[in-house]
């Protein structure tokens, strides 16, 4: 935990009365925080991490990953999410066991995360796509999308380790995906020793976020309580994730939706609408109409 010297003298303001120049213990030269400070401080911190820091209960003594996790408040009742919503998918490809692929909209609605502007994500439904070739996964996550009324997503993230390699004929992930017109791949920002900033991300969108468009006070992150649904889907693995207490480290048990949340959350997705898509579009198209008319010129 955090330990204050006893022989620090202060004020009732918890204001130092004399410097410490050196640690009473190890008599290094060092100085100390008031304990105003160490308070101040400590409320910059989500639960689990003040937790840890103030009390010395570690993560691999922790339990959940996400303990604010509430199914009255992170569940919302399905609804059809609208056209003009950003779509968004991840991926968390395995060759031994089930491809976890789970979709995403983001809405308009403003939120905050660490001070920046971006925009509420409701996962929707999802897919476990286990002892199949990738012909066919594609085959159904392209059903899927039709179902929901959609031909391609913004962006599809993918788990960057797996990604770039695999155990199947010595093919990769990211290419044969590409190579089927899946969509834009975008590999994970997760980098191994990051897990835990990515959970860190995951519980800042899980907070209750203020929209001005709505004038409503809920979490940047909802599942859909009938699409995320069902053993060994969103729901189920989120509110089961937890650390092994013998590894430093989550538990893989219930990890796969998890991370897939994670590679999604770390992308921090802003909202953009078809409108402004086609905009940037006729833009592009008119440079380069404009371009071409100067290099035909030029070569007259």
């Amino acid at each position: 935990g955090i330990d204050i010297p006893e022989n620090l003298e202060m004020d009732e303001d918890f204001n130092l009365l004399r410097p410490v120049s050196k640690c009473p213990h190890c008599q290094r030269t060092m100085g100390f925080i008031p304990k105003a400070g160490i308070m101040e401080y400590l409320k910059t911190m989500d639960p689990e991490e003040r937790e840890a820091r103030e009390k010395g209960l570690w993560k691999h003594l922790s339990g959940l990953v996400y303990k604010m996790l509430d199914r009255d408040e992170h569940i919302y009742e399905d609804f059809d999410i609208p056209r003009h919503w950003m779509k968004v998918e991840g991926i968390d490809p395995h060759d031994a066991k089930a491809t976890c692929y789970l979709f995403g909209a983001i809405s308009p609605e403003e939120i905050e995360i660490f001070g920046k502007v971006r925009h509420r994500i409701y996962f929707y439904d999802y897919l476990l796509l286990k002892d199949l070739d990738i012909d066919t996964m594609v085959r159904k996550i392209r059903v899927k999308r039709e179902h929901h009324g959609y031909s391609k997503p913004k962006w599809v993230v993918m788990d960057a380790k797996y990604g770039t390699r695999t155990e199947m004929e010595g093919k990769c992930w990211e290419d044969e995906l590409r190579m089927r017109g899946l969509g834009y791949i975008r590999l994970s920002q997760s980098k191994p020793g990051d897990v835990e900033l990515g959970h860190k991300m995951v519980r800042e969108y899980m907070r209750f976020h203020h929209s001005t468009m709505t004038g409503e006070d809920k979490p940047g992150l909802l599942f859909a309580q009938e699409g995320c649904r069902g053993m060994g889907g969103p729901i189920h693995h989120m509110f089961n994730y937890q650390y092994d207490p013998k590894r430093d480290k989550p538990d893989d048990t219930f990890k796969d939706f998890p991370d897939v949340v994670r590679y999604i959350c770390l992308e921090q997705p802003v909202y953009k609408s078809p409108e402004a898509e086609r905009k940037v579009v006729d833009i592009l198209e008119k440079r380069k109409k404009a371009a071409y008319g100067v290099r035909r010129r030029g070569m007259m």
